[in-house]
């Protein structure tokens, strides 16, 4: 009977996979809003790239914005406009998103004697 009680009251062993998941997803959605400008593919087109950034390195630099450290007027609208929660679902989906592949350097031409 105990051993019962227990494990009803236990959480499922897989639900921080399952909330992880579920805070990836809304970051996802959340996302929308930043890939207008920062590009999903990771590639800097003048407005940095934001994939694959550690989630702490994330939550961090939009609350510069929010708190007026950093002052880039569009940032700073859209870092108050996003609640803590918000800024960790966004900050989960970002470091998901791989970086891209830096680009090959092209071959030497090698010149031949005739």
């Amino acid at each position: 009977m105990a051993l019962a009680v227990l494990a009803a009251a236990a959480p499922p062993l897989n639900s921080g996979a399952a909330n992880d998941a579920k805070l990836e997803a809304y970051g996802r959605h959340l996302a929308r809003e930043c890939t207008s400008c920062h590009r999903v593919d990771g590639i800097d087109t003048g407005i940095p790239s934001i994939v694959g950034w550690p989630p702490d390195m994330f939550v961090t630099t939009m609350k510069f914005y929010r708190e007026g450290s950093r002052t880039n007027p569009v940032m700073v609208s859209v870092a108050s406009s996003l609640t803590d929660e918000q800024l960790k679902a966004l900050a989960a989906f970002f470091a998901t998103v791989p970086k891209p592949a830096p680009k090959a350097a092209p071959p030497t031409q090698i010149k031949t004697r005739k």
